[in-house]
C-alpha cells in the first residue's frame, strides 16, 4: 500500500477563521474530505509561523499536545476552543533520531498556526498530530536544507503542512481588519503575490529566498516568521511533482490566504 503523503501550504489568517464558516475554511474542509477519502495520513506535522525557536529545531513529542491559544483580545469561545488530537511522540523521536540538528521537546503543543487549520481540515481530531519549530536565527537556505531531512517521513504516511502567509504585514493591515474592509489589497500585496504565486509554480526556490529584491518584497514580507513555512513545504517537492494553488484570496490589504499542494 503506497502510504506516501502530499505537502501541503496553507495560509492561515486570523485566529478567527477556527470559528468561521467562508469560502477559506470550506476549502480546507474540502482538502481535509479528499484527503481521508484518498489515503488518510497516519500523521500530521506542522511547521507553523507561531513556534519560532533560538539555537535550534525541535520537535514536539507529546502523547497529549496542549491547544496553545497564543494570542490576545479575541471572543471566549476562541480562548476556550480546544484541539484534542492525540501527538506522534514515536514519529517525533525517529525524526529526531535521524538528524544532528533536530531535537524532541515536551515544552510545546499545537499553536494556532496549527490547530486553527486542523479544525477544519480533520474535524475528528483523531489524527496524530506535531510540529517542528523554527530555528529563527538561520538564514533562509538552513530551512530549505533542512526540509530535506522530513522527506521520509512522507513514504511513512506523514502529511506535511507549512501554516503561514506568503504575504503578512499585520501593521499595513490592522486599520483595514478594524474597519471590515477584507477584500482590499494593496498594490505592492498585489504584485509580491503574483511575483511569488510564479516563483512557487516553477519550484524556484532561489529566487523565493532573494524575495526582497522582487516586487513588493519587503512590504509584503517585513518579517519572515509567515513566510518560511512556505519554504519548507516547497523545498519537499519532489523533480515529478506539480504545485496546485487550492485557494487564492488577498484579505484586509496585506495578508495572502494562498494555499497550495504538492503531490
Amino acid at each position: 500500500m503506497d502510504l506516501r503523503q502530499p505537502v501541503w501550504f496553507i495560509g492561515h489568517g486570523s485566529p478567527m477563521n477556527a470559528l468561521m464558516d467562508n469560502p477559506f475554511t470550506q476549502a480546507l474542509g474540502q482538502m481535509g474530505r479528499q484527503a481521508l477519502e484518498k489515503n488518510p495520513p497516519k500523521a500530521v506535522l506542522v511547521i507553523s509561523a507561531h513556534w519560532l525557536s533560538r539555537g535550534g529545531t525541535f520537535v514536539q513529542a507529546s502523547p497529549k499536545p496542549e491547544t496553545i491559544h497564543d494570542f490576545g483580545g479575541f471572543p471566549p469561545a476562541l480562548h476556550a476552543f480546544q484541539y484534542p488530537a492525540p501527538g506522534s511522540p514515536e514519529t517525533a523521536e525517529l525524526l529526531a533520531s535521524g538528524s544532528q540538528k533536530i531535537q524532541t521537546t515536551l515544552d510545546w503543543g499545537l499553536d494556532h498556526g496549527a490547530w486553527t487549520i486542523l479544525c477544519h481540515l480533520f474535524p475528528g481530531h483523531d489524527i496524530p498530530c506535531f510540529e517542528l519549530s523554527i530555528d529563527y536565527g538561520q538564514p533562509l537556505s538552513y530551512h530549505v536544507t533542512l526540509a530535506q531531512e522530513l522527506q521520509f517521513l512522507r513514504s511513512r504516511g506523514v502529511l506535511i503542512i507549512g501554516s503561514g502567509n506568503i504575504v503578512h504585514n499585520l501593521q499595513a493591515s490592522v486599520a483595514n481588519l478594524s474597519r471590515g474592509e477584507e477584500t482590499f489589497a494593496y498594490d505592492w500585496a498585489q504584485e509580491f503575490d503574483a511575483w511569488s504565486t510564479e516563483k512557487i509554480a516553477d519550484k524556484n526556490i532561489s529566487d523565493l529566498i532573494a524575495y526582497t529584491s522582487a516586487p513588493g518584497g519587503l512590504r509584503s514580507v517585513p518579517t519572515p516568521d509567515h513566510y518560511i513555512p512556505m519554504l519548507y513545504s516547497l523545498a519537499l517537492a519532489r523533480k515529478q511533482e506539480e504545485v496546485r494553488f487550492t485557494f487564492d484570496q488577498l484579505v484586509y490589504g496585506g495578508i495572502s490566504m494562498r494555499c497550495f499542494e504538492i503531490s
